[in-house]
């Protein structure tokens, strides 16, 4: 540990203490002050954070639901979440939520964020407790339960990753990831009391894979084949050898799949699945993987297009290119769904994702009806309604598109969906506007300016139902 560690360690133990003794005081607001202060400086230490929050808990009376306005005041919050994460800024992610959780210590998504920004940042400990939090406070959230599934996985605590995929398969019994992945960490559970898989958590696989790219690197340079890396060095090269040995045993051919997919050896991982294919034809399980593979196959060639296309924009064979990859991509994407919604009826989330696609491609007619049986699930419902608007206008039947989005937009907000709300307000404001009823069609518009000035081509056609500036004639 470096110098500089070691001061910050002892700072953050100075401020844990000072914590300790205002909480002892039941001061709970500077014991939060002093805990948050120790989470920083040491933010891969779970009980400060444990302790923190309890103290934010006590702060609040336990009432449930934070400070006042707590919604209001976390806007912002969530804004600059959002705005790390896109730049996967991982530490300010952290920081934020963990801001967030001093406003509102019962808000699941803000702890999801905190297991989020901890599992990228290699913090499996601490990732495990958010996760469980956020699960604890939205037991039924199946997005909470998957990321602590998988976080549990890598952690190697397969009997509890087990049970967060059973509780999603027992709210969505038509959830194929959830089914499959309880098959796969009971089979990587036997693997690993066996020893073919020695990582315990996600930073040692991480750090495995660093270590083994730098041997294998190493040996290259000396001319020394890649099959002859020592056993336990890498735990891809432990299962091949263990499928030499046992050749039939299918779980180890999805375990290395799951290896040479994540390192991004797609052509390999191919040919592994179609062996564990020949030993259970028809497997619905594996035949999903091989698609899933093959489209991220041509998404990578696609972004490769668009890279090649941003750096020399003018020449017409690159663009050919990406487009014809683009249609193929959706091409491929449409016959995959339209599959998997025949094998999965009851799946609304897919058939919602196959409509997206035959709507952006202008298959209207088609999508119309997977919109409609999508509505009903309560978790699609303002997208499906706002889809569905759209599909009714484009095949030429108004009314019934006007009443979709107008429906949408009794619950829809900005906050929660914004790329719907903008687009419900878009389309009805230019149905007002083919109907000359302008002041409709301005309030519409004035809806989506004020959340988004740049938005498609709405400032113009406001000024020009206004007339022009009215207060051109005003000094600046």
């Amino acid at each position: 540990m470096s110098e500089g560690s070691d001061t910050l360690s002892k700072a953050a133990q100075d401020w844990y203490k000072k914590g300790t003794d205002a909480m002892n005081r039941q001061n709970w607001d500077f014991a939060v002050e002093c805990f948050s202060n120790a989470v920083k400086m040491k933010p891969d230490a779970v009980l400060f954070r444990q302790t923190k929050h309890g103290c934010c808990r006590k702060m609040y009376n336990d009432n449930g639901s934070g400070a006042r306005m707590a919604g209001m005041k976390l806007m912002g919050i969530r804004g600059k979440i959002k705005k790390s994460r896109g730049k996967s800024e991982w530490p300010g992610v952290d920081q934020q939520a963990e801001e967030g959780l001093v406003i509102n210590p019962w808000d699941a998504q803000l702890y999801a964020d905190v297991g989020e920004a901890a599992n990228q940042l290699e913090r499996g400990e601490i990732a495990a407790y958010a996760y469980r939090k956020a699960v604890e406070l939205d037991p039924k959230n199946v997005d909470y339960l998957k990321s602590l599934g998988y976080v549990l996985r890598d952690r190697g605590e397969y009997k509890e990753a087990t049970g967060c995929f059973r509780r999603i398969y027992e709210i969505d019994p038509t959830n194929g990831e959830a089914r499959s992945m309880m098959n796969q960490i009971d089979a990587e559970s036997v693997m690993d009391r066996g020893g073919y898989d020695k990582a315990k958590n996600t930073q040692d696989v991480k750090a495995e894979v660093k270590a083994n790219a730098y041997e294998e690197d190493r040996r290259a340079r000396k001319g020394v084949p890649k099959d002859s890396v020592a056993p336990g060095e890498s735990v891809e090269m432990d299962l091949r050898a263990a499928i030499r040995k046992d050749p039939q045993n299918v779980a180890l051919y999805q375990k290395l799949v799951d290896i040479l997919r994540d390192s991004r050896q797609f052509a390999e991982a191919l040919q592994f699945l179609d062996k564990a294919l020949e030993l259970v034809p028809g497997n619905v399980g594996l035949t999903e993987i091989r698609e899933d593979i093959e489209l991220e196959i041509i998404r990578n060639q696609l972004g490769e297009a668009m890279d090649r296309l941003r750096k020399y924009p003018d020449r017409e064979n690159l663009k050919t290119k990406y487009e014809s990859l683009k249609n193929d991509l959706n091409k491929r994407e449409i016959e995959v769904l339209t599959t998997r919604v025949n094998n999965h009826p009851n799946d609304m989330k897919m058939k919602f994702d196959l409509a997206e696609r035959l709507r952006k491609c202008g298959q209207f007619d088609q999508a119309i009806p997977l919109l409609q049986r999508t509505v009903a699930d309560t978790r699609l419902k303002d997208d499906a309604l706002v889809a569905l608007g759209e599909c009714f206008l484009r095949t030429g039947k108004a009314a019934l598109g006007k009443s979709q989005l107008e429906k949408a937009l009794e619950t829809i907000s900005f906050h929660d969906r914004p790329d719907s709300f903008k687009l419900a307000h878009y389309y009805l404001g230019r149905i007002f506007e083919k109907a000359q009823r302008n002041d409709e069609a301005e309030t519409h518009y004035n809806e989506i300016l004020a959340v988004d000035y740049e938005y498609r081509d709405v400032l113009k056609r406001l000024s020009d139902l206004q007339g022009g500036d009215e207060f051109g004639d005003f000094d600046a």
